[in-house]
């Protein structure tokens, strides 16, 4: 990255990956948004910050459409495996919706 600053360039392995996101629902209380692809081998793009090749069970296109529609902020975090089911688990303990985008 050029110019002042930290790094903030990752390189996530690959395999298995859950994404989640933390945003608000029309009424401002929190919604889980997530997703579970596969990380793969590939090019990425370069310029500083952490991105990952990551392979859909939807097809790229459907997954930014529903992913989109599911209102997420520009914000999100990737965990390596599969973790939908812990998710689910959390967010019922804290009484929040989730909105799963693929699995």
């Amino acid at each position: 990255k050029t110019g002042g600053g930290y790094l903030t360039q990752f390189y996530p392995y690959t395999g298995p990956v859950t994404y989640l996101a933390i945003t608000q629902d029309g009424d401002g209380h929190f919604k889980f948004v997530v997703a579970e692809g596969v990380n793969e081998e590939g090019k990425i793009l370069k310029f500083g910050d952490t991105n990952m090749r990551t392979r859909f069970s939807i097809g790229a296109r459907e997954f930014v459409n529903r992913w989109s529609e599911a209102g997420p902020t520009h914000h999100m975090g990737a965990a390596v495996g599969r973790h939908i089911d812990t998710i689910l688990k959390v967010a019922k303990i804290l009484n929040v919706p989730v909105e799963i985008v693929t699995r």
